[in-house]
Order: C-alpha cells, then structure tokens, then sequence
C-alpha cells in the first residue's frame, strides 16, 4: 500500500472514487476541501492505493483556535472503498495523520466518517482514538428516501405538513433559486440567530458558500417579500438541508414547510435518493440535541414513520493532553 498527497490532476478522480463508495459525504468531495481552504489555515488531501488502485481517501484540515492552538479535522472522513480492509486502511492513513499533526504541531485530531457501523468502533479502539466531548457534525439526522412518486412522498406526511404545503400554495408563495441573493438571505438568517439566540459562521463563509456549484439557495417570497430561504446542496445521491432561515412575522404563511417540499421534487429530478435534514433529536436524547426537538418536530412531518439515523459521532487522538487541556479550561473561561 502507498499514500500520497492529491494533485490538481486527481480532481475528477476523486469524486468518482467517493462517489462509487456507500459512505461518501460532501464534506469529503473535492470541490469542499477547495472552500474550506478559504476559511481554514491548511488543507490535506490524502490518497491510499493498493496495486495501483484507490483504496481510500481523506480530506482533512488544519485549524487554528484561540490562544494559537492548532487542531486536525477530517469532516466526515476517511472515506474508504466497500470491498477495501477497513482496518488496514484507516490504521494507514492515521499513520500519515500522525506526521501531520507533528508538522503542524497539532493538538489533537478529529473524524467522524458517516457510518454507525461497528467495525469502525473496534477500530478507534486499537488506534487509540476516543469519542469527544461534543460532536461537530450532527451525530443524528433525519435522512428520507425520496425514490417513491411525490403522490406516495405527500401521503406519507403528517396531515398538518401536507396542509401547511397547500396552504402556502393557496397563498401564493413563489419559491426562487437564487445564489446572488446574498443579501435578501443573511438578513433573514440575522432575524433567526438573534430569534434564536444562536451564533452562526460570519457572511465571508457564506458568500463563499453559495458560490460553490452543488450549493443552491432557495427562498420563499410573499407579497413582494423574501420570508424564508434554505441552503441546499445537491451532492452524489443525496440532497443536504444545510442551513434554513425564515422571517417569524410570517410564520401563518408556511413558506418553510414548501420550501422543503420543492427542493424535495427538484432532488427527484436530479435522480437524487435521499434528502438529508441534517440534525435531528431522537426522543429522550440529552445534552445539547436537547435544544432541536423544535425543528425535529417539523423536520419529522414529512415522513412521521421514518427513524432516526444514528452515527459514532467524532473521535479524536490526542497528541498533546497538556496544551488540549489548557486549551478547554481557556475555552470555558472565555464562555463565562
């Protein structure tokens, strides 16, 4: 087996690789990795062959925390082949990981490659990596499969989802997909963190965001006026729910519930299996998904029957428990 750092040449290549993989999300493609590269110190991309053929890729990144404390992630990865040794792969890659994170005198290292499968437990075990604290990508999600015809998708709904589309129809809501309006977005995303009393990525992550080809904003307009947007993207089989906003003084009109709904359809046409909406709070959970059983309730209208995808969650190696440690007690007393 050989590892390597990928190329300019090894663009296409690489999302087909993911592509032809079960496990293989966005955050792991090509053009991702590019945009993270806007907003993180350093980005990796690393390639495992075995007789010439890929056996498994890993796009990760360097990040810088306050107090200068610097930090390896791998967003959803690795991503390694179905018919490839999970084990032998992985151990591979940590390897080189284990020499990045001395070049970059890095803290510690984080995955969370979207699988609930066991093996990869048994191997975070012998690769002494432990769950973290918190996990940085929603470790439970609500996933639909949209292959069904829309007639069977509408009659799977909760009847108060199914009105509330119609009744948005009835008020003649118009869904737009619009990446240019930046503008018309963040205001309305400002009217819901503050609702909200949330802190999201700062407007360069997301002008750059809705320049990326597979990311399409979408937005509800009423009476002359922009009440609603989503953030898709549109990536391998599955439609993502990134990021949702909305104008609460509107919030009879439904606009939210249609426009789920129509980027639901656009994904069908796309040939797309699966819509994604990205977080969701199984019942009884504790900790901070406590705080989504209110959108899990309106993410749940739409399939009532579905259940709930569960994933490991993030692991992490630790390189050097003595700065990880200064570095959590600093966070706790900047929070306070």
């Amino acid at each position: 087996m050989d590892i390597r750092l990928a190329t300019i040449a090894d663009k296409n290549s690489w999302d087909e690789f993911i592509a032809n993989q079960k496990l293989g999300a966005f955050t792991q493609s090509w053009i991702w990795a590019e945009f993270m590269a806007t907003q993180k110190e350093k980005i990796y991309r690393l390639i495992v062959t075995d007789n010439n053929q890929w056996s498994a890729v890993c796009f990760l990144f360097v990040s810088k925390l306050k107090g200068g404390f610097r930090i390896l992630y791998a967003p959803k990865g690795p991503i390694i082949a179905d018919d490839a040794d999970i084990e032998k792969n992985f151990e591979f890659i940590m390897k080189k990981i284990d020499q990045i994170a001395v070049q970059e005198k890095a803290i510690y290292f984080q995955c969370d490659p979207e699988t609930n499968d066991t093996d990869f437990q048994q191997i975070y075990d012998q690769l002494e990596l432990n769950k973290s604290e918190f996990d940085i990508q929603p470790r439970h999600t609500l996933i639909l499969n949209i292959q069904d015809s829309e007639e069977n998708l509408l009659n799977q709904m909760h009847s108060k989802t199914r009105y509330n589309i119609r009744l948005a129809q009835k008020k003649d809501v118009s869904i737009e997909i619009d990446n240019s309006k930046f503008k018309q977005f963040n205001e309305l995303l400002k009217l819901t963190t503050d609702r909200q009393h949330i802190t999201l990525f700062g407007e360069k992550y997301f002008k750059q965001l809705l320049s990326l080809p597979f990311v399409k904003l979408y937005l509800a307009k009423y009476d002359g006026q922009y009440i609603a947007a989503n953030i898709m993207i549109f990536w391998n089989h599955t439609a993502t729910y990134l990021y949702g906003a909305s104008d609460y003084k509107f919030r009879p009109v439904m606009a939210p519930y249609l426009l789920q709904w129509q980027a639901i359809k656009d994904a069908k046409d796309q040939n797309i299996w699966s819509y994604d909406f990205w977080g969701a709070a199984p019942q009884n959970i504790t900790g901070h998904e406590e705080k989504w059983f209110g959108f899990t309730k309106f993410k749940m209208g739409f399939s009532p029957e579905a259940e709930i995808t569960e994933y490991l969650g993030t692991y992490e190696k630790i390189y050097n428990p003595t700065k990880l440690g200064i570095y959590r007690f600093l966070r706790k007393f900047i929070k306070k």
